[in-house]
């Protein structure tokens, strides 16, 4: 988990699935067995691997899948994957940084890397306020606790991004605000979780978002001429759009010297 080699995302989907889940802090095998197949390999649960040249085994001998579930049994220290696990994950998952483990090439997170990188997905988005819900609140509140153990505060801070039906946002994307009046361009947010549903909302969405503390908000007019002047005279931000252009993402994002 501290080194983002595995998702407490995807975990959560395999629990939500009925999957029975454990932990051992000696395994470094990637082990999965069902009634009817095995999976033997190096993925991890997580984005790295889709990334990453991993490779597995699946087969459905049933003496590799008793080998597989006795191994699996004769594991010591095994913790069974729960939402008291799961919380313990996401908090260290969300704190921006990792370490690196034996044998695990994970992700690392240093303090200034707050982008993606390459920042490839990329929104033009309208702010709008609006008052959360009580569930919302205390969803956001518990968050925002995780978010505090650590890492500089003053600098990060986390926001949320409500939608009214699941749309194409997804974790990882960068979206830049536009005020509601079309008077102010704000800082780049990153979504740094996946879509989760609001309860009794008829289908909403939220997402989590963090942002710098330290990037102003620029006037929209200079930001248009100033992309004008780099050779982008249609951002369009006024609109809500996805940003295909590579070199307009580019220029985006350095009107914050990111």
């Amino acid at each position: 988990m501290k080194a983002h080699a595995t998702s407490p995302a995807a975990l959560a989907h395999y629990l939500n699935k009925g999957v029975r889940v454990l932990s051992c802090p000696t395994l470094h095998a990637k082990v999965i067995a069902t009634t009817t197949r095995a999976v033997i390999g190096s993925a991890n649960a997580s984005e790295n691997s889709t990334l990453a040249d991993d490779g597995v085994v699946i087969t459905d001998d049933p003496e590799i899948i008793a080998s597989v579930r006795k191994f699996i049994d004769a594991l010591t220290e095994i913790t069974e994957v729960d939402q008291v696990f799961l919380d313990g994950a996401i908090r260290e998952w969300e704190i921006g940084r990792a370490v690196p483990l034996p044998g695990i090439t994970g992700r690392i997170r240093p303090e200034a890397d707050f982008l993606p990188a390459p920042v490839t997905r990329m929104f033009v988005k309208h702010a709008v306020d609006y008052e959360p819900t009580p569930t919302e609140k205390l969803v956001l509140d518990r968050q925002r606790g995780r978010h505090a153990t650590g890492g500089p505060a003053v600098k990060y801070q986390l926001d949320s991004l409500r939608l009214e039906k699941p749309g194409t946002v997804r974790r990882g994307d960068v979206i830049v605000f536009v005020s509601a009046d079309d008077q102010w361009l704000y800082p780049p947010a990153v979504v740094t979780s996946d879509a989760m549903r609001v309860p009794r909302s008829g289908g909403a969405v939220l997402h989590f978002l963090r942002t710098r503390t330290d990037l102003p908000a620029l006037p929209l007019t200079d930001a248009a001429k100033a992309l004008t002047g780099l050779g982008h005279p249609g951002s369009r931000l006024r609109t809500d759009h996805y940003v295909r252009s590579p070199s307009l993402r580019a220029a985006l994002l350095g009107l914050w010297e990111l």
